[in-house]
């Protein structure tokens, strides 16, 4: 199996015209619809915004897009979109899109990075928080509204911001690798009990989370498989997710991990955020 490093994969910044054309050609591979149009992403090059190609022997392979982004008296980058060509995915490039992106958001002076995920979408939420170092404290019903994108049509577009501190703790952990699973996560209670339907994990019973220092929340391990099969099921499970992570955020706590394993599902990890770092 090929991985990363054995492939001469370059990196740079973009702000040419005809390199920005292949980044919409590749948006549209990757989703089909809804890509950030050219005149967006020209502008956001030349204007405080980040715009990293992926190359593969001069061929665009991927790229990351992120705006300037205010809230709260606080500057940060906005990353919005990052996109890998399907024949290069699980090679690691995702994570190391967003490292090129921290770099140069460092050299820009911000010192934050935010962007939004699908919390269905167990291989995202391993990337963010155990291999970055960032956290989730917010999830947000509908983000984008109804979207029709092969990835996204089917489900509500919930979204949980992901906030990313450059250069703290966390973050410069992650730089030296994902570590071992925490003393005690396995330990957490689980929010969400659930049992096999045939293959298909189906949520059974919710229950709140309470005073504990943290707590487990499944997730289907491949919801694309499962929307493809099944969507109602996979709706169950955005509304389960939903239920969950909204009252765990209220109640102080944010996801801070994720557990895999070689069940049908993976665990995130929820902790007090008073124990972020």
């Amino acid at each position: 199996m090929r991985n990363l490093r054995q492939l001469p994969v370059s990196y740079r910044s973009v702000t040419d015209v005809k390199e920005i054309e292949e980044i919409i050609a590749l948006q549209q591979m990757i989703w089909g619809a809804g890509v950030v149009p050219l005149g967006q992403l020209i502008a956001a090059a030349h204007n405080g915004g980040v715009v990293i190609g992926a190359y593969l022997h001069e061929k665009l392979i991927g790229f990351c897009y992120g705006f300037p982004g205010y809230r709260s008296g606080e500057n940060y980058l906005y990353s919005h979109m990052l996109g890998i060509h399907p024949d290069y995915r699980d090679l690691g490039m995702g994570h190391q899109l967003k490292f090129e992106q921290r770099t140069i958001a460092l050299a820009n002076g911000y010192n934050k990075m935010v962007w939004t995920y699908d919390p269905l979408e167990s291989r995202n939420a391993y990337l963010n928080l155990c291999k970055l170092g960032a956290y989730v404290k917010t999830y947000v019903e509908s983000y984008y509204g109804e979207m029709n994108d092969q990835i996204n049509r089917g489900l509500p577009s919930d979204r949980c911001i992901v906030e990313w501190k450059l250069n703290s703790n966390r973050a410069l952990a992650a730089i030296k690798g994902p570590s071992l699973e925490e003393e005690g996560w396995k330990t957490y209670d689980r929010l969400i009990n659930w049992e096999l339907c045939g293959v298909k994990p189906v949520p059974v019973s919710l229950k709140n989370a309470g005073n504990k220092s943290g707590y487990l929340i499944p997730v289907p391990t491949s919801i694309q498989s499962l929307k493809q099969s099944d969507i109602e099921l996979a709706s169950e499970w955005r509304y389960a997710l939903r239920e969950q992570f909204c009252d765990a955020f209220a109640k102080g706590y944010a996801a801070v991990g994720l557990i895999r394993s070689d069940e049908p599902v993976q665990y995130y990890v929820i902790e007090k955020a008073a124990m972020l770092s």
